[in-house]
């Protein structure tokens, strides 16, 4: 069989064959550049999922307290409560009165003390300012037993291609979102969160293999509060209410609200965080965080805090990552409540 012969091309289907050639090369160039860009999106897109996924959530623990069998109450939001009554005996007595819990139910009435009258604190004193009476009490109460429960919610986030990112955290946690994971970071999931913690106790994981999560910023704290802080300070018997004006970045000591809990989250807190987990491939470059106000009321009796809700309003605008060579900007508010109740000295 004869072996066929190769056609030499004419000049104009060699031009039309080069003019393929060249788009072909051309459309390959487009293609790739897309790509890349794509590739890099969905790496700045996973580093963030992974910040999230990383560590274990919040999860919802009791720790029964010393002598006690059951589960007390959970307590009421912030803003509300009734007021215990306090009775101081004018026979000379000693006796302190027993404190209800702000619920107004009945049956969660717990005693303000052990019952050993040798470790009672006298009443506080009228000479004392009211900066002075908080400060002395929330010294005692940080050393005490109580229940602890804390609701935050997340608002207005805004971050770029959200609808894409909740694909791809819906991808890797069915029913997460943007704000979810970010809330969780936040301590602003929109879930309620609550313990009960013996007096010196330290609650952990439900693996028992760190503290409870953020439990450094969530227990209550010796403060610091000067009068200058109380703003709108109103005293009713043995209630107390005020407000602490809002502040930007907080940090311990700084502010009347820093002076007064340590529930904020600083800069240098989300940049410790992601470097544990990610180490230098994401980098903070800036927070800009206002918290508050925040408004607080509470009940002090004998010296000793039996009550104790606040709340406020927070706001970071921006939060600043970088991916590479990719900045991506945050902005969101978050409100939060949290209470304090059934206190065992």
């Amino acid at each position: 069989m004869a072996k066929k012969e190769k056609r030499e091309l004419t000049p104009e289907e060699k031009a039309e064959k080069l003019e393929k050639k060249l788009k072909k090369r051309k459309l390959f160039a487009d293609t790739f550049f897309k790509a890349v860009a794509v590739f890099l999106t969905l790496a700045l897109i996973f580093s963030v999922a992974y910040i999230a996924f990383s560590r274990p959530l919040p999860i919802r623990q009791q720790i029964v307290k010393q002598g006690s069998g059951t589960t007390p109450a959970a307590a009421p939001s912030t803003g509300g409560g009734t007021t215990p009554a306090a009775t101081t005996p004018s026979s000379g007595t000693s006796t302190t009165p027993a404190a209800t819990t702000p619920s107004g139910d009945s049956g969660s009435a717990t005693p303000a003390d052990s019952g050993e009258q040798g470790g009672e604190t006298p009443a506080a004193d009228p000479t004392q300012s009211a900066a002075q009476v908080i400060n002395a009490a929330m010294a005692a109460a940080a050393n005490a037993g109580y229940t602890w429960q804390r609701t935050g919610t997340l608002n207005n986030l805004t971050v770029p291609s959200k609808d894409t990112l909740n694909k791809i955290i819906n991808g890797v946690s069915e029913g997460s979102t943007v704000e979810s994971v970010v809330g969780g970071f936040l301590g602003a999931k929109g879930n309620t969160e609550s313990l009960t913690v013996s007096a010196g106790q330290t609650p952990m994981n439900e693996e028992g293999t760190d503290t409870y999560y953020h439990w450094d910023q969530y227990k209550i704290i010796p403060t610091s509060v000067t009068d200058d802080d109380l703003k709108n300070l109103q005293v009713n018997g043995n209630n107390y209410s005020f407000d602490l004006d809002a502040c930007q970045n907080p940090e311990a000591g700084s502010a009347g609200f820093s002076r007064f809990t340590n529930d904020f989250v600083t800069l240098s807190m989300v940049s410790g965080e992601i470097q544990k987990n990610v180490g230098s491939a994401v980098k903070v470059d800036s927070m800009t965080a206002t918290y508050g106000p925040m408004h607080v009321d509470m009940t002090i009796e004998n010296g000793k805090v039996t009550a104790l809700n606040y709340s406020y309003v927070a706001n970071v605008n921006p939060l600043t990552l970088k991916v590479a060579f990719i900045t991506i900007n945050g902005t969101g508010d978050m409100s939060v409540q949290a209470s304090y109740s059934n206190f065992q000295y």
